[in-house]
C-alpha cells in the first residue's frame, strides 16, 4: 500500500466515514468489474459490490493491514467470497447465466463488417457458454486472470490458496474451454 492508502485505512478503522467513502471510491470500479464479469448482470453485480463493502467495513477493525499489505488484494478476497456466496444462493433460485454483455468484453474492438461482427458475436457466445459450464472455482480463476488481469499471486491471495493451485485451476479451465470451443467449431 502506498502511504496515502495506509492513512485512509487507518482513518477508516477509526470510524471516519470520509475515509471509508474514499476507499470505496478508489476501489468501487475494480470490484464492480469483477462482480459483473462473474455474475453477468448489473443487478447481481451491484448486490455483490454492496455486500463486499459492507463486509469489508464491518471487518476492517480485525484486518491486520500494514504498509506491506494491499487493501485492494484484501478487498478482492472479500469480493470473491461474496461473488461465490451470491452464485450459490442464486443457483438455488434459478440457473445462473452470464449475460450477453460478457460477450462485449471478449471482443470490444468496435464495429466492423457484418461478417466480422457475426464471427465476434458467435465467438463470444461460445466463450460465454463455455464459461457457464465451468465450476465456480474455475470460472472465478478465469475471470480474475483474463478479465480482471490479476497476477497469479494476486489470485492466490484473493482465493486463499496456493499459486500452484491457481495455475492448475487455470490450466484445467482453459483446457476445458479450448476443448469445448474446438468441438463447437467443428475442429
Amino acid at each position: 500500500m502506498n502511504s496515502n492508502e495506509v492513512d485512509w485505512v487507518v482513518l477508516a478503522k477509526a470510524g471516519d466515514r470520509g475515509a471509508m467513502h474514499e476507499l470505496y471510491e478508489r476501489n468501487r470500479s475494480r470490484i464492480y468489474s469483477l462482480a459483473y464479469r462473474y455474475a453477468g448482470n448489473v443487478a447481481d453485480a451491484e448486490d455483490i459490490l454492496q455486500d463486499t463493502f459492507i463486509k469489508a467495513f464491518q471487518s476492517l477493525q480485525k484486518c491486520q493491514l500494514n504498509e506491506n499489505s494491499y487493501f485492494a488484494t484484501w478487498l478482492y478476497r472479500i469480493a470473491v467470497n461474496c461473488a461465490l456466496d451470491h452464485f450459490r444462493r442464486r443457483r438455488h433460485e434459478s440457473k445462473v447465466e452470464l449475460s450477453t454483455k460478457l460477450a462485449a468484453a471478449v471482443g470490444n474492438e468496435g464495429a466492423g463488417t457484418p461478417e466480422s461482427e457475426y464471427v465476434r458475436n458467435e465467438s463470444a457466445r461460445l466463450v460465454r457458454r463455455g464459461l457457464e459450464r465451468l465450476t465456480e472455482r474455475k470460472r472465478m480463476v478465469v475471470v480474475l486472470r483474463h478479465y480482471q488481469q490479476l497476477k497469479i499471486g494476486e489470485i492466490a491471495v484473493a482465493l486463499g490458496c496456493s499459486q500452484g493451485s491457481v495455475k492448475k485451476q487455470l490450466f484445467r479451465a482453459l483446457g476445458q474451454l479450448k476443448k469445448e470451443l474446438s468441438a463447437s467449431m467443428g475442429g
